[in-house]
């Protein structure tokens, strides 16, 4: 099986001026393509939500043969896990924190051939703090 990649998008601590940088955690490309989509989930999240942290995979490879990836290629991007910690998850519910991505990658989920599964693990800083 080929490793997936991961993508950590971290804000910067020091103040809104530094912004975002963009860390890649693993060290192949392969089974882990990261295209268009994946670059619009990472741009659309980082965006529209105060991320302490944010990590994508894609998951694509996993699933060759099933509904989404049929033909098994290698730069799928149909099958997704995205983990966000953020304080803007404070005080909504799970249900909550899932319609807020969901409506952030509407258009991505919308259309034919786009996502077709998106994993979502969305915590507050806290929440990290406690496991």
């Amino acid at each position: 099986m080929l490793p997936p990649i991961s993508r950590a998008l971290r804000r910067h601590s020091r103040g809104a001026a530094l912004g975002w940088a963009l860390m890649s955690t693993a060290g192949s490309s392969e089974g882990g393509f990261m295209g268009p989509t994946a670059k619009a989930i990472l741009a659309k999240v980082g965006e529209a939500i105060a991320c302490e942290s944010i990590d994508l995979r894609n998951d694509s490879h996993l699933h060759a043969g099933h509904t989404g990836n049929p033909t098994g290629a290698a730069d799928a991007e149909t099958h997704f896990k995205l983990k966000v910690v953020s304080e803007d998850f404070h005080g909504k519910r799970l249900i909550q924190r899932h319609r807020m991505v969901n409506e952030i990658l509407k258009e991505e989920l919308q259309r034919v051939g786009g996502i077709h599964a998106l994993q979502l693990k969305l915590h507050t800083p806290a929440e990290v703090k406690k496991k």
